[in-house]
């Protein structure tokens, strides 16, 4: 009995103990499928939950427009189109937060045999619509650019049966082109499909939006809900196979089959991230656009609503950053750390005291610019104070150091945005220092804390290191004659000598040691370091030059000691040289990151990334010129059994060897690549499907050829399809993968085309 009642006790301290969740709600627009994925995934992987919500998903009724439903209170958020521009516009006081698809999968479909293949052919003819799509842009303005009014078609009301346009009830149907064609495929009825992407006019979908009161009372809130969602749609486009289960099992009011959720989830997933854009970026650019196509169609337009319609929070980040590193950045205000006194890297400026100014702080300003990052700073006597300050956690950030074993218990660091040599400084009587043995047994003076020290009592021992409290303090000791040296990087020293006028002094060698200049970060931020160097790599060359230039230009003063000048005209272009070749081999590390991050590491083909990159390039030129390109899709027959019998490593060797094969069977200007597992994809430019076909024929019997370590011999399949007028990539690569399975249907080791 004890026993009950603690246990009930714990039970009652858990539920009351817990925070409370507060209660939201957002109305879908359509039926559960793969387009509510990410808001059915952060709920059901806890992600609302842990953004301190309880998420109600509203289900769709065609009698309950989303926009009403938000504007009257009854759901706190909504899924809408383009058409909320009008709606907005019209004085429905409603917020864009986030859209999901960058392109609109929004089609006109009708049965094949009907023959409506032009916005033309619809005149006349009946169309289940919905009123939201009927003002949409995308459908207005396709209509409008082929002189076509929306009174010359009949609208009807949307059944949501696909069916309909094939047993009568209607010609034409909006749609998805991630839904009813599939459904209706599976049921083997051909259709046509006109899409306004076609005909020039693309915009955004499924647009997440909510009221300007729930924006401006529950900010926080608002945060909360679109990171979890926007986390949800990451997942959900991660492990697409999963939450097609996840949809089936719980989501299915339409009884949709896993095979056409998971190949909804394929096309969906392109078209959010479309253009290489972050998963949800909006802009009130890209809605002005839309605002002036409605202009130009005379519908109403008032730019002055455009203003508020975008959330300010969504609007100004430049970077491609993930969920985890927005969502760190909208809920901290990172606290930058620094001294006044490492010229040219950061310091004051001589007319205005107040102005913090260098090549450090002019970096930053590129990065907090780009981020859309609120910041604060924290001013620092000391070098001592500022690591102290990132060693304590009171400041986050300070943008000019090393890495150095004593940091790195408590700091991590960026990438370098600049690397300089380190130099001595000695009296202008000083020859030539071949290096820093040439320094035993002298007196050299180097800034407190910094990361030179260490090195140089590691290697030279025999130096005596004076440590100052920055470099200007300790030339004005080596001018006193007090120290014998001084070392620091080139560009701090130059500036050093050039703005205290140090006649008596000079840059008389180098040392063996390169400074690479980095941001220290504390620790236990890992995600601002990965915004940091997001930040890094999108400042140009360009850019770096000409903040270099500016602050390491040389000016003189009348009295003119040229063996001085000539000095510093020397370091200032070594300095040049020594920048230009860093930027050199960055060039090259960067080349190096793309080869990584376009080629399978396995087969060192192309990627799934790359290929597709490579389909829009095709597509693309097909749409401007009309000459076709073929896709060959492969895939090795019974390969599981191969890994099974014979072990992975094996298996890896047999693709390693088929990809040789492929490689050496193709023209230079087909684009070969590993398309996911055992399947291997094939582009061929100007080649219809007659001369893909000869392609697949040569390389089947190369494989039929080839002895294979361990297994002897293989068989693969080979589907193809050519594009084709009105085709999008989907349905290209979508024919080819039909008749890859058909290949593998009707008895393996075969050519199918599908046209």
């Amino acid at each position: 009995m004890k026993l009950f009642f603690i246990i009930l006790f714990l039970s009652f301290a858990t539920v009351y103990g817990a925070p409370s969740l507060e209660k939201v709600s957002v109305k879908l627009q359509w039926a559960d499928q793969f387009q509510f994925a990410g808001y059915y995934v952060a709920k059901e992987r806890g992600f609302y939950q842990n953004a301190g919500l309880d998420v109600t998903l509203q289900k769709f009724d065609p009698k309950k427009l989303a926009v009403d439903e938000v504007m009257e209170g009854r759901s706190t958020y909504g899924i809408g189109r383009s058409s909320l521009l009008i709606d907005r516009i019209q004085g429905k006081n409603i917020v864009a937060l986030a859209a999901i698809f960058q392109s609109s999968p929004f089609i006109l479909l009708s049965q094949k045999s009907a023959d409506i293949q032009t916005p033309r052919d619809l005149i006349g003819k009946r169309v289940m619509m919905t009123e939201d799509f009927q003002d949409s842009i995308s459908v207005r303005a396709m209509l409008n650019s082929q002189d076509v009014r929306m009174g010359q078609i009949k609208f009807l009301q949307h059944s949501y049966n696909p069916m309909d346009i094939v047993n009568g009830k209607t010609d034409v149907m909006a749609s998805y082109i991630s839904n009813e064609p599939y459904i209706l495929k599976e049921k083997g009825i051909e259709v046509n499909a006109i899409n306004p992407e076609a005909y020039g006019f693309d915009f955004y979908s499924d647009i997440l939006f909510t009221s300007e009161s729930e924006v401006r009372d529950h900010p926080k809130r608002v945060r909360a809900f679109v990171d979890a969602t926007l986390k949800g749609w990451e997942y959900a486009f991660e492990h697409i196979p999963e939450t097609a289960q996840l949809i089936r099992e719980r989501y299915n009011g339409q009884n949709k089959s896993l095979e056409s959720l998971i190949y909804e989830g394929q096309v969906l997933k392109e078209l959010a991230y479309r253009g290489n854009q972050p998963l949800g970026a909006i802009t009130v650019d890209k809605f002005r656009r839309i605002s002036d196509i409605y202009r130009v169609m005379g519908l109403p337009s008032n730019e002055k609503r455009l203003e508020g319609f975008v959330y300010d929070d969504a609007a100004h980040q430049s970077l491609l950053m993930n969920v985890d590193e927005r969502s760190f950045l909208h809920t901290n205000t990172i606290r930058y750390t620094s001294t006044f006194a490492w010229p040219p890297f950061n310091f004051r400026s001589d007319t205005d005291p107040e102005r913090f100014q260098g090549i450090a702080v002019d970096i930053w300003k590129l990065i907090v610019a780009r981020t859309d990052m609120h910041t604060s700073f924290i001013p620092s006597p000391t070098w001592g104070g500022v690591l102290e300050a990132i060693k304590s956690k009171n400041a986050d950030i300070t943008l000019g150091t090393s890495i150095s074993g004593d940091k790195e218990p408590y700091a991590i660091f960026s990438k370098p945005y600049a690397s300089f040599p380190n130099v001595i400084v000695t009296d202008k009587k000083i020859d030539f220092l071949p290096g820093l043995e040439a320094l035993e047994n002298k007196r050299v003076a180097i800034g407190q804390g910094y990361s030179i020290i260490d090195t140089v009592n590691m290697k030279y021992p025999l130096i005596k290191i004076v440590e100052v409290e920055d470099t200007r303090e300790g030339l004005k000791l080596l001018s006193a004659g007090r120290v014998d040296a001084v070392i620091d990087i080139l560009p701090v020293v130059a500036y050093l000598i050039n703005s205290g006028h140090y006649m008596d002094l000079k840059i008389s060698g180098t040392t063996e040691f390169d400074f690479d200049v980095r941001m220290m970060i504390r620790n236990d931020y890992p995600q601002l370091k990965s915004i940091v160097d997001k930040a890094i790599d999108s400042i140009s060359v360009a850019e770096r030059q000409k903040i270099f230039n500016r602050y390491v230009a040389i000016t003189y003063e009348n009295r003119i000691d040229y063996d001085w000048v000539y000095g510093i005209g020397f370091a200032a272009m070594f300095i040049i040289s020594i920048f230009m070749y860093r930027q050199f081999e960055m060039g090259k590390y960067n080349k190096k990151l793309l080869y990584m991050a376009t080629t399978d590491p396995l087969t060192k083909l192309s990627n799934r990334m790359h290929l597709d990159e490579k389909l829009v390039e095709f597509h693309q030129y097909y749409q401007r010129t009309h000459r076709t390109y073929s896709v060959i899709m492969i895939d090795l027959d019974f390969f599981k059994r191969i890994n099974d019998t014979y072990g992975h490593l094996v298996g890896d060797k047999t693709l390693v060897k088929l990809s040789q094969i492929l490689r050496k069977s193709i023209r230079d200007i087909d684009i070969i690549g590993r398309w996911g597992g055992e399947e291997f994809m094939i582009i061929c430019p100007d080649t219809d499907s007659e001369g893909a076909y000869k392609v697949a024929e040569k390389i089947q019997e190369a494989i039929n050829m080839c002895e294979f370590p361990h297994i002897h011999t293989l068989s693969c399949s080979f589907g193809i399809s050519e594009c084709n007028e009105g085709d999008r990539i989907e349905n290209v690569v979508g024919r080819a993968d039909n008749a890859l399975y058909r290949a593998k249907e009707e008895g393996r080791n075969r050519i199918i085309v599908q046209r």
